[in-house]
């Protein structure tokens, strides 16, 4: 299984304070739950101890959302949240 990140998901990514990295790493190791539009999400939390836009925060949370291109995962946008 392969995992490609569309361009669209690569600008999100960074502009969420995400790493290519990380949305991968969300598919492999994630929670799977069903999206709309026939997308499936993964879920993951990642240890941040930071700060995002001026405040402190302990984890990070991205959801990814990705579509299944044979046996492949193709990666649509990434949601980062902070708390």
């Amino acid at each position: 299984m392969a995992i490609k990140i569309h361009p669209h998901a690569k600008e999100r990514i960074h502009e969420r304070g995400a790493t290519e990295d990380e949305a991968i790493l969300a598919i492999e190791k994630g929670e799977k739950f069903p999206a709309k539009f026939g997308r499936t999400g993964f879920r993951y939390n990642f240890p941040f101890k930071g700060t995002w836009r001026g405040e402190e925060y302990h984890t990070k949370q991205l959801e990814v959302y990705a579509v299944q291109d044979n046996e492949n995962w193709v990666i649509i946008t990434v949601i980062a949240k902070y708390f």
